[in-house]
């Protein structure tokens, strides 16, 4: 039942740029105006982007979160690429 609930449906519902609704949100990793980026319940990550960002709404337990202000961009992007590439870039040689 455990792996039930850990694994919700993920779902976005935007409404002329300034309402935006999602489903399936695991957490937000960090957020300002311009910027939120979030994990989905696939553990991909997700960052929408804009102006006069602001989130309403969160709630953990079910994943549904709620935006407002001006929509941008919502970009995808996988967790572990993105982590390989920041040790890399901070780790490597050269």
């Amino acid at each position: 039942m455990d792996g039930e609930k850990s694994k919700r449906t993920h779902a976005i519902s935007l409404c002329e740029r300034g309402a935006l609704v999602l489903t399936g949100i695991q957490s937000i990793d960090g957020f300002d105006e311009e910027n939120i980026i979030m994990r989905t319940s696939d553990d991909d990550g997700l960052s929408v982007q804009g102006k006069a960002l602001h989130v309403d709404k969160f709630d953990a337990e079910t994943g549904d979160m709620t935006v407002s202000g001006s929509v941008d961009a919502i970009v995808y992007y996988d967790v572990k690429k993105r982590r390989d590439r920041k040790r890399n870039g901070r780790f490597g040689q050269g």
